[in-house]
């Protein structure tokens, strides 16, 4: 029979219990017979991966694993801050920064092939001169399929949408992350006067025999680029008048040549002035006596040195997919454009160099397409004939 001490005590373990179990049933875990409760599932935490984030941490692992990403771009120290913001943004991946032009790369990449050697990853660079040289030895693989960021393949996110931006005929060599004015005739306002030169026709002028700097007609990109739109607008005979008859002097280092232009060596640069290496100097307070001229059959729009391109059997491939894919994106862009001195086409991102944008309404060449590659080879092929 059951006192009524024990009573009590029963009634108040029930109630106990009953509170128990409306909290939440922890009592009912002190029942021995009673089968362990499985983990309750978690109501809260994060959304499962996309595929394209899985694909992203599969390459940050192996690019990781690598340690390394060879990197080939234009001359300037902005693009060793621009490796050093990529190093920073991914801990563990080393980037070796080279500082070459197109002219200057291929011949080294095509050498080293051949004895066996691939030293190269990624190259940012113009596109005539891979595409002529490097994609017909195989030397370069198509971009197109390493880019699987939603945030870089949104048409919105660029001038004219994303496939605007492969200017091959194949749409997948390469991508022009980039868009220009180029700024081709400068002068050296120590000796030339205001209004002395504004057209192509002035520099005719025996006035300046000798005494124009140019980038080599005879080579790919600053050279024969702006020769062809000269050309184009002027007829053939425009690069013998130019060019011979003027004894333009001729270069091919985009920095020697800024510097000779910034310490008067010259009086009229021609497509001699580099917009990366520039502001090196202004910054030093050197080449304030150098002033643009804009002029109608010289100026053209181009992706300059902006354009991506994956090395063919790249010795760190995981890296330069991650590279690849992190340029393209808003983060990189707004990195990349400052460095470069050029305006992104990323919607995104505001111009880095207001001064080389388009101007509305004008009509400009689109130098660096594959569409225009007779043109500008054709330039090259009466350059050398002329110039020999």
């Amino acid at each position: 029979t059951m006192t009524n001490n024990q009573d009590m005590n029963r009634r108040a373990f029930l109630r106990v219990g009953g509170l128990s179990l409306a909290a939440g049933g922890a009592a009912l875990a002190c029942a021995p017979a009673a089968a362990p409760a499985p983990p309750a599932a978690p109501t809260t935490g994060a959304a499962p991966k996309a595929d394209w984030e899985r694909q992203w941490d599969d390459v940050l692992a192996g690019a990781k694993k690598e340690g390394k990403l060879v990197l080939i771009t234009n001359s300037g120290a902005e693009y060793r801050k621009l490796a050093e913001s990529f190093m920073a943004k991914f801990p563990g991946i080393t980037v070796e920064q080279v500082g070459l032009v197109a002219s200057q790369f291929v011949p080294r990449v095509l050498q080293e092939r051949k004895a066996g050697a691939y030293n190269f990853d990624v190259l940012m660079s113009s596109t005539t001169t891979p595409l002529i040289n490097l994609r017909p030895e195989g030397a370069i693989d198509p971009v197109r399929p390493l880019i699987f960021r939603p945030d870089v393949l949104d048409d919105k996110l660029w001038a004219g949408g994303f496939e605007a931006g492969f200017l091959d005929n194949d749409k997948k060599w390469m991508y022009a992350c980039c868009t220009t004015r180029n700024r081709v005739v400068w002068i050296n306002t120590d000796q030339v006067q205001p209004g002395e030169v504004t057209k192509v026709q002035d520099l005719l002028n025996p006035k300046w025999k000798g005494k124009i700097l140019s980038g080599d007609v005879r080579s790919y990109g600053g050279g024969a680029w702006p020769a062809t739109v000269t050309r184009l607008g002027l007829g053939d005979d425009i690069v013998k008048r130019l060019w011979k008859d003027q004894e333009a002097v001729l270069g091919r280092d985009p920095r020697q040549m800024t510097e000779q232009m910034v310490r008067a060596q010259y009086a009229v640069g021609y497509g001699a002035v580099s917009d990366n290496v520039l502001p090196e100097f202004i910054k030093q307070g050197l080449g304030k006596n150098l002033k643009f001229v804009p002029m109608e059959n010289v100026d053209y729009v181009s992706s300059a040195q902006n354009n991506v391109f994956q090395v063919n059997r790249a010795p760190n491939p995981n890296a330069a997919k991650l590279f690849i894919n992190w340029i393209l994106t808003k983060e990189g862009q707004a990195l990349w454009a400052p460095a470069a001195a050029a305006n992104s086409r990323r919607t995104d991102v505001p111009p880095s160099t207001p001064e080389t944008m388009p101007d509305p309404g004008r009509k400009y060449i689109v130098i660096d397409t594959e569409a225009m590659l007779p043109e500008v080879e054709k330039t090259y092929a009466i350059a050398k004939q002329v110039l020999t």
